[in-house]
């Protein structure tokens, strides 16, 4: 059970970093794509406009809650999370000596 709750909370982790990241890109990426070209006079539609800016940004921020499960989720698998590490083999006793 240990291991399987080490792997979720990895992925879980892992979602809301990707998530936090897309948030990044997605705040420079957005402005960008609906920025009208040089020489264009933007008269926009607000309600529209609006509409796909946050349909955009909800869409990056999903990616990357996915991306960010699925890669941690698969780390955690990968490196062990939660397992338990083997001890080493005891050490082979020495003889003593008899007493004499």
């Amino acid at each position: 059970m240990s291991v399987v709750r080490s792997v979720l909370f990895w992925a879980l982790f892992g979602g809301l970093g990707g998530t936090w990241a897309a948030g990044f890109v997605a705040r420079a990426w957005v402005p960008w794509y609906h920025t009208p070209g040089s020489g264009i006079r933007s008269q926009c539609e607000c309600e529209p406009l609006t509409i796909s800016t946050i349909g955009n940004t909800l869409g990056f921020m999903v990616a990357g809650l996915v991306i960010g499960t699925i890669i941690f989720a698969v780390l955690a698998i990968v490196l062990g999370a939660g397992r338990k590490r083997r001890a080493p083999p005891p050490a082979p006793a020495t003889p003593t000596a008899p007493a004499a």
